[in-house]
């Protein structure tokens, strides 16, 4: 049923054409409390002012009372003087800094007392969820005054919600809503922060699915749901045989593959979550889907296909190239592949992708370069799995290719400069690689001095993840049908100082896995929200790690030794061992 939802048609050639057009999603910008997507997993202490203390003591109460939107910010406000109180505008995005230095100046009088707040701003966070990596430096300064009731509080203080990050952290959760791509193929993870504090979010959840994307992803993303609508999941915690119902009013005319893929939308965001299943629902007094009047859960076989967690190098096997070739791994057996995917004369190849089409077809993306000098032309050659492959773009480097998802095209970098996507054309059949629009990288990577080493289309086809001059950037991939294709609202993802990133993979649910130069710290796991990263674990692998590559349960790396794969056992420490029968050192060939 899926394949015929589908926009994008196979073609059988070295490459798969699709175009989508550009969506504009509306959004409701309306000023909303944080509410929780899951009971409070620990007890929410919220800070109260206490009697008797210093006044940095109690500004700094006052700081950890920002976690707690409750109330338009009434733990805040509890810490301030009546007339502030009433004034007081905490706006609609919240700064995020790794923590606050409080700064006493000159004591103006014993019952009057100011200080200057400073910290390193790594983040915004709207009252959406929605956290934007932002780095800049804060500076506010605070004026307090004794009470005639001997406490002291805030009587003037700029406008705006600062918070420390780790009580950002301990206060928040992240759960996943998902969207979809313009063409309607795939569920695209965008992630929330939403606050511990309340009791039963799902409805809530539901409205931030219904309000829409957050500002980064609306270039490249769509909704069924439009924002006039309206959406709640019933109140009651305990589910009957049949499920919870979620019901939607107001969703007007849509047809049934569109009610389809809402129907993923709403499950996936609610299953994410933690939320007990099954779901019944229903958009207007009937079943949200004609043909579906029982519950839905993720398994259901109308929205199985979409499941996010599930990459296309779950369906093939295993490939490994060198500098002679590309290697099919079969039986613990690393095997050369035939028909021009060898590396001939004085040629090398350096890097390979294989792309899977909706018929399952493998399109395999490789560069070959003239000869072992690093500044020898380089050439992508296109072709079937199956086939012989054929040249399509030359230039002095290319990047590492990547496919859209089901070989809808490929991406390169040429020349460290220029992102190049190539795609068959519909009047000529032939194949054509169009410049994306980069100017809005720019300003977030230097310009005209740019150096792009690492880039990856995600498994949405929405987002794109590059190493550039030695720093990870996000961007969205914005479509169009008459203009150049163009990456917009690029964002930086800090790794910690020291780490040098080399390169990268879309893993499960869009998350990134980066291979880095750093002994301490050589692999990580990132989140494109730039909110969190965690290290992975590294026993038994060499940095520096040069080439990773994921399925959705295995992880692959490159390090200075061989091909390493990351095992965990059952009540073990995770570590990595060598791929077995893949000899030498041998990089890991992406699916997607």
């Amino acid at each position: 049923m899926r394949r015929g939802m589908r926009k994008i048609a196979a073609v059988s050639a070295a490459l798969v054409l699709g175009i989508a057009g550009c969506t504009t999603v509306p959004r409701n910008t309306s000023p909303h409390v944080l509410r929780p997507f899951e009971a409070p997993q620990a007890r929410i202490d919220v800070p109260k002012p206490r009697p008797n203390i210093n006044p940095d003591l109690v500004l700094r109460d006052f700081y950890a009372a920002a976690a707690h939107p409750i109330d338009d910010y009434a733990a805040m406000r509890a810490f301030m003087t009546p007339d502030l109180a009433k004034s007081w505008n905490p706006r609609e995005r919240a700064r995020i800094v790794d923590g606050i230095n409080l700064i006493a100046n000159s004591t103006e009088s014993a019952s009057r007392q100011s200080f200057t707040a400073r910290g390193n701003g790594v983040g915004l966070v709207g009252d959406d969820g929605a956290y934007e990596p932002v780095s800049s430096e804060y500076s506010g300064d605070v004026e307090m005054e004794l009470g005639s009731d001997g406490q002291w509080r805030i009587s003037s203080i700029p406008d705006g919600v600062v918070m420390e990050k780790q009580t950002f952290l301990d206060n928040n959760a992240p759960r996943n809503i998902y969207f979809l791509d313009p063409a309607g193929n795939q569920l695209v993870t965008e992630r929330r922060w939403l606050y511990r504090g309340v009791n039963d979010g799902a409805t809530d959840l539901m409205t931030k699915l219904k309000n829409g994307p957050s500002a980064p992803l609306i270039p490249g993303v769509t909704t069924v749901l439009r924002n006039t609508a309206s959406i709640s999941v019933e109140a009651s915690s305990d589910t009957t045989a049949e499920g919870r119902t979620v019901n939607i009013t107001g969703l007007g005319e849509v047809d049934h593959d569109l009610r389809v893929m809402l129907a993923a939308q709403i499950v996936w965001t609610l299953a994410s979550a933690d939320f007990r299943g099954p779901w019944l629902l229903v958009a207007d007094g009937k079943p949200l889907v004609a043909n579906h009047e029982g519950p839905w859960t993720k398994d259901s076989d109308e929205i199985r296909s979409f499941d996010p967690s599930r990459l296309p190098a779950d369906l093939v096997r295993m490939r490994t190239v060198d500098n002679n070739g590309i290697y099919e791994v079969v039986d613990g057996k690393a095997t050369p592949m035939n028909n021009g995917w060898r590396a001939t004369g004085g040629t090398i190849l350096t890097s390979a992708a294989v792309g899977v089409d909706v018929e399952g077809t493998e399109l395999v993306a490789a560069v070959f370069r003239a000869n072992r000098d690093n500044n020898a032309e380089s050439t992508l050659m296109l072709g079937l799995a199956s086939g012989a492959p054929a040249p399509v773009l030359t230039a002095q480097s290319l990047t590492r290719p990547s496919w859209s998802p089901d070989a809808a095209a490929v991406w390169t970098v040429k020349d460290g400069q220029t992102v190049v996507r190539l795609v068959r054309s519909t009047q000529t059949s032939q194949i054509e690689a169009e410049e994306i629009d980069t100017s809005e990288l720019d300003s977030v990577m230097g310009g005209e001095n740019k150096q792009i080493s690492e880039f990856r289309v995600d498994p949405s086809g929405t987002q794109a993840a590059m190493i550039a001059n030695g720093q990870v950037f996000i961007a969205t991939i914005e479509r169009s049908d008459s203009k150049p294709w163009k990456l917009t609202y690029p964002r930086a993802i800090a790794l910690s100082e020291g780490v040098s990133p080399l390169s990268l993979t879309w893993s499960a649910n869009q998350t990134l896995t980066i291979g880095a130069f750093g002994y301490e710290s050589p692999m990580w796991r990132v989140y494109p929200d730039g909110a969190t990263s965690s290290v992975l674990p590294k026993l038994n692998l060499t940095a520096p790690v040069t080439v990773v590559s994921a399925t959705s349960s295995k992880l692959y790396a490159l390090d200075t030794n061989a091909l390493m794969e990351l095992i965990s056992g059952e009540g073990e420490e995770q570590f990595w061992r060598k791929v077995p029968g893949v000899s030498g050192r041998m990089a890991p060939v992406s699916v997607e």
